[in-house]
Formats: structure tokens, sequence, C-alpha cells
């Protein structure tokens, strides 16, 4: 996608102006990105607005800052960012698909998430091209690296071996895929500093169309987008706030006065539920550290293979500590690629990293191994999908933004039946793992129950928008938003739960299928000039 097409609607002059699109998106993070690039090659003409700059800022920066009705959302500030590429400039970059261990047992084809799961096996391999992916087909399975014998051991235990992937840090911030759209296609223009504020409707007999939105800049500058279709990519806080302002001015169904909050709130709950014996460190390093395949690297996770249907989706995972000066130092530099500035790295840091440095990239580039130096703590951590809480809500506040929306007021808080749940999970995993006798690490178990110990959230806010079938849900299988004929949400807010897996993979598994369908259903409008 050619930069000439990139506009900063804050400087932009005339200061008022109107642009006609097949198709506006609104959010230029990960689902905002790719739906733009796999529209354009259906030959559609594209608009997309960010609200944040060219740089990625937080939303305290931008002025989105909830407020909190009960404890803090971290998923609402520390895992949110505005600007090309959104919350994609500091993620983890973990891609893992949601599977069949997503399903339980009174699943058939009318359940969500078995349309989900379906989804997700027909276009992985679509999705994983696009993204530059050409090692392992299967990137759920378990890792070439573990024996045979490790993973019978597991595999028998009851638990089942998974891979997951991570992307290297050059690709983690999607708006490297803005300038990989070869020029055979139509560009999309892409204006930050943009705010979708203002929107505009039809009224039929039986649904209602968005006809037009206005996005503002800081500086009082305006720009009107006409097009044929809509799509809420703002990220699952976001979408679910624009959504809860077209409810207010009467757009869509199930809209009352008094009524408009987005239910259902939800992440996963994440804790260390145990620790690597210490006389154990160094093996399991060596056991379950992550590899490389080029600059791609596969990590360990670990299921329940018996979960009952009561039973939250749930994985686990080894993490590692590693304190080192060499590791800061690399990720302190890596951090800043992925954000596409320069690193802000003292002489003195340089200098005590460098040893360990060197370590790191001869583990890398000779071994395709994460170096993980001697010594270092080894933790089992799970990752439990919050239970299903119609109290846990997205709200719009009396407080003003500098764009004069109402600000958001979010009501979410980790259960005492969701600390109950992960206790029971831990305890079975930890019961199954096999242990010395298999070869395999001492586990020595934590206790969740201290305020220590509670469970945090992982920036997977999920639900916001919800899928589905029932009368509260927000979006149908195709994404598009109840009673509104021409608009739809791509965010992580349209999964029902959490599941077993980080959803961002998913979540780009469902845009795909909705930019063919977006493309098949299109009325043909065409770009015109600014």
């Amino acid at each position: 996608m050619n930069r000439r097409s990139w506009r900063d609607l804050a400087s932009a002059e005339p200061k008022c102006q109107k642009i006609t699109a097949d198709v506006c998106i609104v959010g230029a993070g990960a689902a905002g990105i790719y739906l733009a690039g796999e529209l354009c090659r259906r030959g559609r003409r594209v608009v997309v607005l960010e609200a944040g700059p060219r740089k990625g800022i937080n939303s305290a920066e931008i002025g989105f800052d909830p407020s909190f009705e009960a404890m803090p959302y971290h998923g609402a500030t520390l895992g949110r960012y505005f600007g090309l590429g959104g919350s994609t400039i500091r993620w983890g970059g973990v891609l893992v698909p949601h599977s069949e261990y997503d399903l339980r047992s009174e699943a058939t084809g009318n359940d969500v998430w078995f349309h989900i799961v379906q989804t997700v096996r027909a276009q992985t391999s679509a999705v994983l091209s696009r993204l530059g992916y050409e090692y392992h087909p299967d990137i759920t399975a378990a890792p070439e690296y573990l024996s045979d014998d490790v993973v019978a051991a597991l595999t028998g235990a009851g638990l089942h071996v998974q891979a997951n992937l991570q992307m290297p840090f050059f690709k983690k911030n999607f708006v490297h895929l803005l300038g990989e759209l070869p020029g055979k296609y139509p560009q999309p223009v892409v204006v930050y500093n943009a705010v979708a504020k203002n929107w505009s409707a039809e009224r039929g007999l039986s649904d209602t169309g968005i006809s037009s939105v206005t996005a503002v800049s800081r500086t009082g500058n305006e720009l009107a987008v006409v097009a044929g279709q809509f799509v809420i990519a703002a990220g699952a806080i976001e979408s679910a706030r624009i959504l809860l302002e077209l409810q207010e001015l009467g757009i869509g169904k199930n809209l009352k006065p008094g009524l408009v909050r987005s239910h259902y709130l939800a992440d996963h709950l994440s804790c260390r539920i145990a620790d690597v014996d210490v006389k154990d460190l160094d093996r399991t390093a060596a056991l379950f550290a992550p590899r490389f395949s080029g600059a791609w690297m596969r990590g360990v996770r670990l299921l329940e293979r018996d979960a009952s249907k009561e039973t939250p989706r749930a994985f686990a995972h080894f993490i590692f500590s590693n304190a080192s000066a060499g590791f800061d130092l690399a990720r302190q530099v890596l951090l800043a690629v992925q954000a596409r500035r320069m690193p802000a790295i003292s002489i003195a840091t340089a200098v005590t990293g460098a040893s360990d440095l060197a370590r790191l990239a001869y583990s890398r580039l000779v071994r395709a191994q994460l170096h993980v130096p001697s010594g270092t703590p080894v933790h089992l951590q799970l990752d439990m999908e919050q239970g299903v809480a119609r109290g846990n809500c997205i709200r719009l506040s009396d407080a003003r933004d500098a764009f004069g929306r109402r600000k958001t007021s979010i009501h979410w808080r980790v259960a005492e039946n969701d600390l109950a749940d992960m206790r029971k999970i831990a305890r079975r995993i930890i019961e199954k793992w096999p242990g010395a006798q298999s070869g395999l690490p001492r586990l020595l178990p934590r206790e969740i129950d201290s305020e220590k110990m509670k469970p945090h959230d992982a920036y997977h806010p999920v639900a916001t928008c919800r899928m589905g079938d029932d009368p509260e849900v927000i979006v149908d299988r195709d994404m598009r938003v109840s009673g509104v004929r021409n608009l739809w949400v791509s965010s992580t807010g349209v999964l029902p739960s959490a599941g077993t897996a980080n959803p961002t993979f998913t979540m780009l598994c469902l845009t795909h299928r909705l930019a063919a369908h977006l493309a098949a259903t299109g009325n043909g409008i065409t770009v015109r000039n600014v």
C-alpha cells in the first residue's frame, strides 16, 4: 500500500472534505489493516479512518482513557494503542488458532463456537500465507523439538501438547502490511488523526443503513466518508464504544434509551500456578524453551484432553523469567523495531548487556533456540477464560473527551467463581503432570488464594460485540450488526469468550472470511479524489 495514500487529517487543506468509497473501515489496527488489504486485492476501493497519529500512542495520550466502576481493567489501558498499527505496536505477536478444544460435547452446527472453529480451519492457510509464514503448515502440532518420549508421557497423562507461533518483531506491527500491497491493486486511502464521530443513517421499513461517517481531528478538520459498506475495526473496547454511540442515535435493533451498554466483557485470567524445582531449571529450558523456524518462534502449550463441557477453556505454558542484561537490551531494541522508532539505550546499558547479547545471538543463529541463561527461574502459567458475567460491561459515561464524545465507563471484576475454577483447573493439570518418573521437571504448586496471587487479565478483551444467535448478541455470523444492513464489526470483541487461544489469529481468520463476504455483496461505489 503506497504511503502516498496516507493522509493526516489534522493538517489537511481544505479543513472540510468529502470522499466516497466502496468500504469505509474505522480503525487501522490488525483487523482494519488486514481487511483493507484483502478488500483491495478483491478490487474494492477502501478508506481507512484511524483515530491515532502515524506513530502509535496509548489510550491516555489520545484521550480515550476509561473510568472504572469496579476493578481496573488493564486491557482497556495498558493493552490498548492508537495510530497506524493500533495495538500491534506493542502486542506479543502470538498466533494460535481456536480448535476442537474450544468445542464442548453438546456442540453442533448451530453452536457459534462450531462456526468459529470451522472458519479458522478454512482460513488458516490463507492467513498464514498473507502474514508471510512458510514453515510448518500445522502450526499447532506438537513442536518437532520435543522428543517422542516427552510427548507420549504428557499425552498419556491426559495433557494435549500444542505449539504456539510467535511473529518476528519486524512483522508484529501490522503497519508493514500497508507497504506490501502490489501496485496493480487499488490502494486504500488511510487517514490518521481521524476520529469517527458523526454518523448518518437512512431508515428503511425493516432495518437501517449507514450512509456516511464524519471524522474529526483535534485541529477541527473534518472528513465525511460516504460508502456502501462500513466496518468498525477499532478494537474490542473502542468498537463497543462506537456501537453504543450508534445505539444512542437509534441505529440498529434492540436499542432502548437507558440500556446502551455492552455486556459480557471478558478476558483470559492469567496466573502462575507452579514453579519448577530449582534442580530442574536447566533441564526445563533444554526441553521447553522456544525454538526458531527462520525468524519465527515456536513454543509449547498444554491443554487438558478430557475437559468437560462445564470446564472453562484454558491452556498452560512455561514462562522463563530471564532477567539478564543482554535479554533486557535485546528486548528494548526489538520493541523499538516493533514500534518503528529508535531505541533509547544508554552506553552503560549497552556495555553491561554486550556479552549476554552475544550469547543470545549465538543461541539464535547457531542453535535456533531462545537463549535461557543457566539457573533462570521457570514457572508454569495458566490462562483460563473468564466466566460469562452479564454485569461485566461497557457503558457511556457522562464525561466527554477532547473530541466531544462520551467516554467509556467499564464495570469489570474477577468473580469468586473464576478463582474457584482456576484453582480446580490448576490442581488437575499439576496432578496430571508426569513429573520426575517420566524424566520431566518437578513442579512445585502455588496457591491462588491470596490477594498477591489473584489472576490478572491478559489484555485479550472479548465479547464486547458478541457474535451469536440469542437476543442479546451484537453481530451475526457474518459479523453484521443487528438491524443495520451495511455495518459490520471486525475485532476480538465478536468472540463469545476467550477460549483456549490468544484471540488475534482467530479474529484474522474471521476477517479474511469477512473480506470475501463484503466483496461478494458490495454495491460497486467507487472512490473519488478528495
